[in-house]
């Protein structure tokens, strides 16, 4: 077993993922066949195109956009999940107790098995694939004007990556089929009215990107990057979006309840920590009274100074989970009064459960829904979704500290990220993860833990470490197992 199967199995073990199939799910899938001339719209001539990642090998959704004198014409086209896994299957048991895909470096955790995942229900290039759509119809300012959901049949005309629609937004690229280059063209349009609707609403925008991992053939890290963000992210993204809120405003139209994506505002109590922080840290102007513009203005003053990334994950510590609820609270991060989760039902259950509740809408009613029930399943589905974001985090760290090995020993810059009396916590420069430097191995003190103004002191020196600040440190020893990095200060024996 090399070091990646190692880590993803020590990972599984600890959180108790389910990773098999059992035999009466296999029985299932020899039995599932994909009915192409079910009664449904027919839009396999509309040259729907599916965007996603180079590595992706299930694909949800699909897009068409287009353009008349008075309107946009926005086409969300999504894998009609629930067309395949019915209710009371072993399959949707499964699915139900894993509630979402998990990603590794690699490798995947699938919610649904391959069959569906990456075959019948993907939005594979050129093949008939049964979908849920919806269709939405913007202004010329992009203010949301009608939206439409319904049962189809398309045929996607192109598979392409974020990096070859940005070659082509760029004007490096003319192979694509004039009508794909239309609609793309129109969505590039139409993306940045919505752009500019997010920014005018003050949608929060927090860059919590996670380290990518590109991995050997034998499971070793090679190279450890941030993936970079593209203006083709943000088409499907606002286009994504857009899907959501109409699906979130069906449900509430015919149930007076959705199976609702929802952030709460921060308490009080954050806001007022996160207030003393940041006037610690030179913020002087008097703070808005309502939780967005405290927030707002914190984000800002962290993008003027060149602490931006620490800054930003401080002001995430003090904001809510986002979770599913069938309660009407609303998106806090994303300023939406209603908001949900419809686009990705091959790897989230969440959206397999809006799909199932706007299709009993369109035939009628034959679903018996019980609000009761899909509260639970949505607190179920937070819960798994925590669970399946923590074991992703803690390979990418393992694995990160199997890379690190080679380095003991060596100089590295740092920046304080977080701390406690027993010692603070440091982001290595360029390796995204944070080591602990104990409190023992800073330069011949003793320090005391200022919770309030989150720093560390010497008694006897007055030096201290504040958040934010760079460190020069040796990497004294890795623990990959362990998941636990030991750092020491290039100035440890010395005094101020």
């Amino acid at each position: 077993m090399n070091e990646l199967e190692s880590t993803i199995s020590q990972v599984i073990e600890e959180n108790f993922i389910p990773f098999e199939w059992n035999d009466k799910i296999e029985k299932e899938l020899e039995e599932i066949n994909l009915d192409t001339n079910l009664p449904r719209k027919d839009l396999t001539k509309i040259p729907f195109i599916t965007i996603d990642g180079a590595d992706a090998k299930d694909f949800d959704d699909a897009v068409h956009c287009f353009k008349n004198k008075t309107t946009y014409s926005l086409s969300v086209a999504i894998a009609d999940v629930a067309e395949i896994v019915k209710l009371k299957s072993a399959i949707n048991d499964e699915a139900l107790e894993r509630g979402t895909s998990i990603y590794f470096p690699s490798k995947v955790i699938p919610m649904l098995p391959e069959k569906i995942s990456n075959n019948l229900c993907s939005l594979v290039p050129n093949e008939i694939r049964n979908v849920l759509v919806c269709e939405i119809n913007f202004d010329l300012e992009g203010d949301l004007q009608s939206y439409n959901f319904f049962e189809a049949r398309i045929k996607s005309h192109q598979r392409m990556t974020y990096s070859e629609v940005e070659e082509y937004l760029n004007g490096n690229s003319s192979h694509l089929a004039k009508n794909v280059k239309k609609s793309i063209d129109t969505l590039y349009v139409l993306t940045n009215k919505l752009l500019f609707k997010r920014n005018k609403r003050q949608a929060l925008e927090i860059d919590g990107q996670e380290p990518l991992l590109r991995m050997s053939n034998d499971g070793r890290v090679e190279e450890i990057t941030l993936p970079k963000r593209l203006f083709a992210h943000q088409m499907i993204e606002e286009a994504m979006l857009a899907a959501n809120v109409c699906a979130a405003n069906f449900m509430n139209k015919h149930y007076k309840f959705g199976v609702y994506r929802i952030h709460e505002e921060p308490d009080n109590l954050k806001l007022e920590s996160l207030k003393n922080f940041f006037s610690l840290k030179g913020y002087s102007e008097s703070y808005k009274k309502e939780a967005l513009g405290i927030i707002s203005q914190c984000l800002s003053h962290a993008k003027k100074q060149q602490l931006n990334k620490i800054f930003q994950t401080v002001v995430l510590q003090s904001l809510k989970r986002a979770e599913y609820s069938t309660k009407e609270i609303g998106h806090f991060g994303l300023q939406l009064d209603r908001y949900s989760h419809f686009t990705s039902p091959i790897r989230r259950y969440p959206d397999l459960m809006t799909h199932r509740l706007i299709k009993n809408v369109l035939h009628n009613g034959d679903l018996a829904v019980d609000k009761d029930q899909i509260e639970e399943d949505c607190a179920e589905m937070s819960d798994l979704e925590r669970i399946a974001e923590k074991s992703s985090r803690q390979v990418t760290q393992q694995m990160i500290c199997y890379y690190l090995k080679k380095y003991i020993g060596k100089e590295f810059n740092a920046v304080v990220t977080g701390m406690a009396d027993f010692g603070l916590f440091a982001e290595i420069d360029n390796f995204y993860v944070s080591g602990l430097i104990h409190v023992t191995d800073l330069p011949s003190d003793r320090y005391f833990f200022d919770k309030e103004a989150n720093l560390l002191k010497g008694k006897k020196t007055g030096r201290t470490y504040r958040l934010g600040q760079n460190i020069l440190v040796t990497i004294a020893n890795v623990s990959p197992e362990e998941r636990k990095i030991t750092l020491v200060p290039k100035d440890k024996n010395k005094k101020k």
